[in-house]
C-alpha cells in the first residue's frame, strides 16, 4: 500500500474519500471555478485530472484501493519503515528499506494519447466510429434532400447552375452540421449521441474560430472541387483516426484538437492576439 506524499485527488476539489458523488461534483465545481478564477493552469488540469478520475466508479475504486482508502472513508497510511512481511511460518521477518524512491507506487492510467493533458479520456474506436457513421449518414440525408428539392423547382440540374448549387449546399451542411456545432458545444450530433466531444489538444478547451477553420477546411474545398473524389478525400482526412494508435485523425493534427469523452464541460480558449 502506497503511502500519500502528494495531494490525492480528494485533496485537489475539497472533498472527502466517503462522500457521495453528488458531493464529488459540487466539490469539484467550486474547485474548477476558483482554479479558473486563479488563471492556474496547473491547478485546472489538477482539478479536471481529479474529476477523471473519480467520477468514473471504477477508476475511483482503483484509485482508493492506490492511496488506501479502507471501506469506512478512512485514509490508512502504512510507513515503509515499519513494515512487517511474514514467511511460510508464520514468522515476522525483518524488512531493510533500500532506497523510497524504489518503492511502487500509484499506477497511472494507460493513454494512447501523446503530449497532451492527462486528464483527457480517449473513447473506444467503437464510439468514435458511431459518432462519425451519424454524422456522415445525417449529412448524406439532408444534403440529398436539399438538392433534390432545389433541383425539382428550379430545374438546374445541369451546367453551371447546378454545380453551384450542389457547392452551396455541401458549405451549408458542413458549416451547419459540423463547424457551428463544433465552435458552441465541441460536439456534432453524432459526438452529443455517443458521448464524445472536439478539445483544443493542449488544454481541453473549446476550439478557436481558427481551430474549427482548419479542421473542415479540407472537406469544404475538396467536395464542391473534387466531387467525388473531393467526398473521399474528406472521408479520409476525418476518419484517418482509425488508422492510427494515438487516434488523431488527420483533421486534429492539423487543427490541433483531439477528440475525448465528454466528462467534463470545457471552456471557451481566447485567440491569441
Amino acid at each position: 500500500m502506497s503511502t500519500l506524499s502528494d495531494r490525492t485527488h480528494y485533496d485537489v476539489i475539497g472533498a472527502e474519500p466517503q462522500d457521495s458523488k453528488a458531493d464529488l461534483k459540487a466539490a469539484y465545481v467550486g474547485a474548477l471555478d476558483a482554479a479558473q478564477g486563479t488563471g492556474d493552469t496547473e491547478e485546472v488540469a489538477a482539478v479536471r485530472r481529479a474529476w477523471q478520475v473519480l467520477s468514473d466508479p471504477i477508476q475511483r475504486q482503483r484509485y482508493d484501493e492506490e492511496i488506501g482508502v479502507n471501506h469506512r472513508g478512512a485514509v490508512e497510511l502504512v510507513d515503509a519503515a515499519d513494515a512487517e512481511v511474514v514467511d511460510e511460518d508464520d514468522d515476522v521477518v525483518d524488512v531493510e528499506v533500500l532506497d523510497e524512491e524504489l518503492a511502487p507506487g500509484p499506477v497511472d492510467r494507460k493513454t494512447l494519447f501523446s503530449n497532451i493533458p492527462d486528464f483527457l479520456e480517449q473513447p473506444t474506436l467503437g464510439r468514435r466510429l458511431t459518432a462519425s457513421m451519424i454524422d456522415v449518414v445525417t449529412m448524406l440525408a439532408l444534403f440529398l434532400a436539399s438538392i433534390t428539392v432545389t433541383y425539382q423547382i428550379t430545374g438546374a440540374d445541369t451546367g453551371l447552375p447546378g454545380v453551384l448549387t450542389f457547392m452551396g449546399w455541401v458549405e451549408f451542411w458542413i458549416v451547419v452540421l459540423f463547424a457551428i456545432p463544433t465552435l458552441r458545444t465541441g460536439q456534432t450530433l453524432g459526438k452529443r449521441f455517443t458521448f464524445v466531444m472536439t478539445v483544443d489538444r493542449e488544454t481541453g478547451n473549446l476550439p478557436t474560430v481558427s481551430q474549427v477553420i482548419r479542421r473542415y477546411m479540407v472537406p469544404m474545398v475538396a467536395i464542391p472541387v473534387l466531387f467525388q473524389m473531393g467526398a473521399f478525400l474528406s472521408l479520409f482526412f476525418g476518419l484517418s483516426y482509425a488508422m492510427g494508435r494515438d487516434q488523431l485523425s488527420l483533421a486534429d493534427r492539423l487543427a490541433k484538437t483531439v477528440v475525448v469523452v465528454a466528462r467534463y464541460k470545457p471552456t471557451r480558449k481566447v485567440e491569441a492576439a
